[in-house]
């Protein structure tokens, strides 16, 4: 029994080492990524320095302007900049094109995703903001970076449409957290937010799910084609939706009649003749 308490406590408190060295993780790696953009744009140094910045440190600096809790940790923190700097180098001297490559830094993009949605949601929550606002915040922390680069660099925000999941990962991520956290267990919702934002972010480029877009959900319909088109299924169950359709129909199907009826009329004096 002891040596179980031990050990939890133990575990406990290598909680934060580790998710100080995720964090840590994730401002390189998203430098890479910043970097990896920059290359294909065809960027200079500065080019590759300002992206992996922005893409490292962009979302956190975001939250803590907007929370009002300066200077930003970001800036005072000697590690942040230096890792988000070694990202930009890292990535001008490799092209990270292979397949492993590749999911390798998906891999540690979903962690990394999943933890800065944790941490901006608890920074929020601690600062005594509502849980709508927190759960804004870790978003903000996890996607923000990303689309300033992807601003800076000319292009559309990827978690605007186009590509799979992301900013929809970020929002459970810090949902999770948040949940957790109102229920008194801090850690054990950043590692819940670890694991969705991982899990759905892997699962999504995987699965290549993506939100649909309008055109697939746009009414087009006018008032008056939904008016016609219900009134075609009223009479098509023998409904009328009022007198005069009843009438109408009535005459038509009566003239209908009368027709076939003069038809066989007709048919029947040529037989004879």
């Amino acid at each position: 029994m002891t040596n179980t308490v031990l050990a939890q406590i133990s575990f406990s408190s290598l909680l934060p080492d580790m998710f100080r060295a995720l964090d840590i993780t994730g401002v390189l790696l998203n430098g890479i990524l910043g970097g990896r953009l920059a290359r294909q744009k065809h960027f200079d140094l500065v080019g590759f320095g300002v992206l992996a910045v922005v893409s490292a440190l962009g979302g956190g600096i975001v939250r803590d302007l907007m929370l009002n809790n300066a200077p930003p940790v970001a800036l005072t923190d000697k590690f942040y900049l230096t890792m988000a700097l070694a990202g930009a180098l890292v990535a001008g001297l490799w092209k990270f094109d292979g397949k492993w490559s590749r999911r390798t830094l998906l891999l540690f993009d979903g962690l990394v995703l999943g933890i800065w949605a944790g941490t901006g949601t608890q920074k929020a929550l601690s600062l005594g903001f509502d849980v709508i606002p927190s759960i804004l915040m870790g978003v903000i922390t996890a996607i923000g970076g990303g689309m300033i680069r992807d601003i800076a660099a000319g292009n559309v925000p990827m978690v605007f449409g186009g590509s799979s999941l992301y900013a929809i990962p970020a929002i459970l991520a810090a949902s999770a957290d948040a949940a957790f956290y109102k229920l008194g267990y801090p850690m054990t919702g950043l590692v819940a937010a670890i694991l969705v934002g991982s899990i759905l972010t892997v699962l999504a480029s995987w699965r290549r799910w993506v939100l649909p877009e309008t055109h697939e959900w746009t009414i087009s319909m006018t008032h008056q084609q939904w008016k016609a088109a219900q009134r075609a299924r009223q009479l098509a169950r023998g409904e009328y939706p009022d007198a005069k359709t009843k009438k109408l129909w009535k005459n038509k199907f009566s003239t209908g009649e009368t027709e076939k009826d003069s038809d066989n009329g007709d048919s029947g004096t040529t037989l004879e003749k």
